[in-house]
């Protein structure tokens, strides 16, 4: 019995470590769902009906060239959005959004991540981070200063724009968070708790250790059905915030619902 036992609790551990070692390998590929074909991945922004906007390239300083959309504001001085979507999809599953923006007066510069539509590289949260900075430089080189650009941060998005808003070097003008987390780690928590996720998670965004040094304006929204992304963990980043801040919980709403009146016009009232 006890031999019966000691197999039994060996071939268990045997399984757990087999299983361990299966998500840290293949954890980026569970992590990030990129649209993998640089030739179809990216598409001109003229075919969604975006008018005013261009295609633009942007170069990071290791080497990666990042696809984008671009619209210049229509008036002079006036505030840019650069926005950092999520970890799925492409560009042209959020042209619509990027079209309000633009009609309502902002500038607007998406880019399609490292690995995502069109872009070179791999996913990673060093090369996100080094997407954003290489983003705020390119504006810069074009005469958008950060003291005119709104970081939005759309649910992983919002791990780097809290990050580059954390840094002296990247402090925007005001920044708007679409049901963000607390950690990509504490995301991992809910669906893998059997596993020591703090320990074999390379890419942790820990934003929460970011939002004490966040100093500008911040606006986050969140879905209280949200499945993905616990809403509560927009709730808590809120709260860690250093600069003003303002939480709306979009009641039934689930995770990066469409942008609506209510959402919209309490963004619009905040940047004002």
């Amino acid at each position: 019995m006890k031999k019966t036992m000691i197999s039994f609790v060996v071939v268990v551990a045997g399984l757990y470590l087999v299983l361990a070692g299966f998500m840290y390998v293949s954890q980026r590929s569970l992590q990030y769902f990129p649209q993998q074909s640089v030739k179809t991945g990216f598409e001109e922004p003229g075919k969604f009906g975006l008018d005013g906007f261009s295609a633009a390239s942007i170069e990071t300083s290791d080497g990666e060239t990042l696809k984008s959309w671009l619209a210049l504001p229509p008036k002079p001085d006036a505030p840019l959005i650069l926005y950092l979507h999520g970890n799925a999809g492409t560009l042209g599953d959020r042209a619509e959004r990027f079209g309000v923006f633009h009609r309502e007066g902002f500038g607007v510069l998406v880019l399609s991540w490292r690995g995502y539509g069109g872009s070179t590289g791999s996913p990673s949260e060093t090369g996100f981070v080094e997407d954003g900075r290489s983003a705020m430089k390119f504006l810069q080189q074009n005469g958008i200063l950060a003291s005119r650009v709104v970081l939005f941060g759309e649910s992983l998005g919002s791990g780097v724009a809290t990050q580059l808003a954390a840094n002296p070097d990247t402090r925007p003008l005001a920044v708007v968070l679409e049901a963000p987390f607390t950690s990509a780690a504490d995301v991992a928590r809910t669906r893998y708790w059997v596993l020591p996720v703090g320990l074999l998670m390379k890419d942790q965004y820990r934003s929460i250790e970011f939002a004490p040094k966040v100093t500008a304006p911040v606006f986050v929204f969140h879905g209280t059905d949200d499945r993905v992304i616990p809403h509560l963990q927009g709730k808590r980043l809120t709260e860690a915030l250093a600069g003003p801040k303002e939480f709306l919980g979009m009641e039934g709403n689930g995770h990066v619902d469409p942008l609506t009146e209510v959402s919209w016009g309490a963004i619009k009232d905040f940047l004002r």
